[in-house]
């Protein structure tokens, strides 16, 4: 991987849709970024590669 295209504290959204996620860190031994989120109460947190996720954007569905 050349560069990161997501650093800690970005807003992203999975490009496929779904909540709003922050970056927690990139995992680079899988080259994955560790992304949180919360569904209701619940904290809920899991590794996603670059290509699954975007900029968030509140246009975005």
């Amino acid at each position: 991987m050349a560069g990161k295209k997501f650093k800690a504290g970005d807003l992203v959204q999975l490009k496929a849709g779904g909540p709003k996620m922050v970056v927690e860190k990139f995992t680079p031994h899988n080259e994955s970024y560790r992304c949180s989120w919360f569904a209701g109460a619940k904290h809920n947190s899991e590794n996603f590669t670059e290509e699954s996720i975007e900029i968030y954007s509140d246009d975005q569905k």
